[in-house]
């Protein structure tokens, strides 16, 4: 029960945090460098809005004891897994430092919980 309570309040958390922050870049200046490869880009934020759709969503599952909010959550953690192993690269070619350590950080962290839910929850 811990562990599914901190689970959904992982995915919850990530998918909010997404959502936020792609929420600023589109309403603020920084959303004009999406003319450079607005194709390319549309369909980075569509992606970025369905992860945090999906993880909102199966955090709330977890948190209402949902039986199909565990396999949703094995989703959403790979999908937030995905967003953090891309965006490492993104931001690691623009030698954001910082951001990327963090990214890691993130990326370590996900990968941990995902494999401790794996042996608690599932076996």
């Amino acid at each position: 029960m811990i562990l599914e309570i901190i689970d959904g309040a992982f995915v919850i958390g990530a998918g909010t945090l997404a959502m936020i922050l792609w929420i600023v870049v589109l309403s603020t200046k920084m959303g004009h460098k999406f003319r450079e490869k607005p194709f390319e880009r549309l369909f980075l934020v569509i992606a970025e809005f369905v992860m945090s759709i999906i993880a909102i969503i199966s955090g709330i599952a977890l948190l209402l004891q949902q039986t199909w909010g565990l396999p949703l959550f094995f989703l959403a953690t790979g999908l937030i897994l995905y967003a953090l192993i891309n965006a490492i690269g993104i931001y690691g070619e623009k030698k954001y430092r910082l951001l990327v350590i963090v990214l890691v950080i993130s990326t370590i962290i996900t990968m941990i919980l995902i494999a401790i839910s794996l042996v608690i929850l599932v076996f």
